[in-house]
């Protein structure tokens, strides 16, 4: 059986991560029988990162690298697209992973009116009163990466501008049919809705999870992908 190495639950989904999130949808579409394995220190990993699937082939690191596994083993993810909307679909899934995942890391980890929540959520093994010793290095290491990049140097009224920009164009095809390439689920989708899940249930507190909470469409679209294939 397949093992997936993963981040714990945490923010009342499957998991803290959502490329964990995303790597179980794919085993669940694949229909190979897997099982979780839950870890919080990834240092001893291939590339210090989780997700990895433990297979008979060894570890499979990262969840581009544990699709192309799953395709190789007869899985596809685009089933009924042709080469134009598997192109569409690997752009969808780009800009979920690098520009939503942005997004993401900034509310958790940047904004101080969260940060409290995520700490005890990430951190939450770590006796109380070391917490904060112990994440703090962690956050300040991510909030270097988020200014380096740029995201951070924005004020927050812009960084709602760019997400905007994001959001929009989503809810325009879920509002249309029932997933983002159509009547049914494709890579664009398990991509797109861990990351908009994720930044639904980080804190009540936080304006992006705000504006989720308030858009009927992309709640319903993340209702039908969740429901279409149920996480254990």
């Amino acid at each position: 059986m397949l093992s997936l190495l993963t981040f714990p639950t945490g923010f009342g989904l499957f998991s803290m991560s959502p490329f964990c999130i995303k790597s179980a949808l794919m085993l669940e579409l694949s229909g190979q029988p897997w099982q979780r394995s839950d870890m919080l220190d990834p240092t001893e990993m291939p590339h210090r990162k989780l997700p990895v699937l433990e297979t008979p082939d060894g570890q499979i690191a990262d969840s581009d690298g544990i699709r192309d596994w799953l395709e190789g083993q007869g899985a596809d993810f685009d089933t009924g697209l042709d080469a134009s909307f598997r192109a569409h679909a690997r752009a969808w899934v780009r800009l979920a992973e690098y520009h939503l995942g942005l997004h993401l890391l900034q509310m958790r980890w940047n904004d101080d009116t969260v940060w409290p929540e995520v700490r005890d959520q990430i951190f939450q093994p770590v006796p109380e009163p070391m917490r904060d010793e112990i994440s703090a290095p962690v956050r300040r290491e991510i909030q270097a990466g988020l200014h380096w990049q740029g995201l951070a140097r924005f004020s927050k009224a812009d960084r709602m501008h760019r997400l905007e920009q994001d959001l929009k164009p989503i809810a325009a095809l879920a509002s249309e049919r029932p997933f983002l390439m159509g009547g049914s689920i494709t890579s664009a989708d398990l991509s797109v809705a861990p990351f908009l899940i994720s930044m639904l249930h980080t804190s009540e507190a936080s304006a992006v999870s705000k504006r989720l909470r308030g858009d009927k469409v992309l709640c319903a679209y993340l209702s039908r992908v969740f429901e279409t294939v149920p996480l254990p």
